[in-house]
């Protein structure tokens, strides 16, 4: 990831969406991001900007059934979604880790489930959020 992003505070889906937008003048082909905050934190809303600003303009949901959504921008865009499925063998057994170390730029939300398999250098950003319109979102 290229240096120079910073800490976002937004009040608005659309705030959020502009946020996750900006976001992705950082990034790099081979970066693996960790989303990590609670449930209804912007994760996806942020994807979905993150995706605007990497040229996909098809529509991003959230994979929390599908577990993994690909959409192809500038790069292959990887949004997984751990929330549902936590077990390491599992996400093995799905070939997860075929996705790091490739031409792609993964985006893995409930990180926090599967670090062990994660590689050491994911990026982590943090969504707190203080009530139902104000969101901060930090590299950790």
């Amino acid at each position: 990831m290229k240096p120079g992003w910073q800490e976002q505070l937004t009040t608005s889906p659309e705030e959020t969406i502009m946020a996750g937008k900006d976001f992705a003048r950082y990034v790099e082909v081979g970066d693996v991001i960790a989303l990590d905050g609670e449930l209804a934190s912007g994760k996806t809303t942020f994807m979905k900007g993150v995706a605007l600003g990497l040229g996909y303009t098809g529509r991003v949901t959230s994979p929390t059934f599908t577990l993994i959504n690909e959409y192809q921008g500038i790069s292959p865009i990887i949004h997984i979604d751990c929330y549902r499925e936590s077990s390491l063998r599992r996400w093995i057994k799905l070939g997860l880790q075929e996705y790091f170390g490739k031409p792609n730029i993964v985006f893995v939300e409930w990180a926090e489930l599967i670090r062990a398999i994660l590689p050491d250098s994911v990026i982590e950003l943090e969504f707190e959020n203080s009530d139902l319109t104000k969101r901060k979102i930090k590299i950790k």
